[in-house]
């Protein structure tokens, strides 16, 4: 496991109905987009690449997402309360072989969208998808944003992970 830059960001889900806020229909995704902004204006350098929430936050931005039915959003933690990027997709890919849904890890991060509609990730400016993790420890109406630090220390390792390639039409 990682170290992380971490900021943990409160909601009240009584506000949401069917994934908007029912004061000005403002959708729970747009939400975590200024979430995601007011993380890298904290961090500067740095742009949040994990999403971590519980169950009933990670439906909600399902729904806040026009999510299908059959699809799931986020990958569940195996070692704790942080992400391991070598186990966890491994254990949750065994999973999904025994499941009705399909699971969705990642969204597009708020940083990723142009003014002219395209998404893009932006590999030298560490922008990429947001990784969906299910932390079940959490506090429903809680967000946590976070991104790996870089630890001189220690060598980065390389993890491959074979996974099927899904496409939704």
């Amino acid at each position: 496991m990682e170290k992380e830059i971490i900021e943990t960001y409160a909601f009240n889900p009584e506000d949401y109905y069917d994934g908007r806020r029912k004061s000005d229909g403002k959708t729970f995704r747009d939400e975590v987009k200024v979430f995601e902004r007011d993380f890298h204006q904290r961090h500067s350098g740095d742009y949040a690449l994990n999403l971590y929430a519980n169950s009933a936050t990670m439906r909600l931005l399902e729904k806040s997402c026009g999510a299908a039915s059959f699809l799931s959003y986020g990958m569940d933690l195996t070692q704790g309360g942080a992400f391991d990027a070598e186990q966890d997709p491994q254990i949750n890919h065994a999973m999904e072989e025994y499941s009705r849904h399909i699971f969705v890890y990642g969204i597009d991060s708020a940083y990723m969208e142009r003014p002219d509609g395209s998404v893009v990730i932006d590999e030298e400016a560490g922008i990429f998808p947001l990784t969906l993790l299910i932390d079940n420890s959490m506090h429903n109406g809680t967000v946590r944003l976070a991104t790996p630090t870089s630890d001189d220390e220690q060598e980065e390792e390389n993890v491959l992970i074979d996974s099927p390639k899904f496409e939704y039409a």
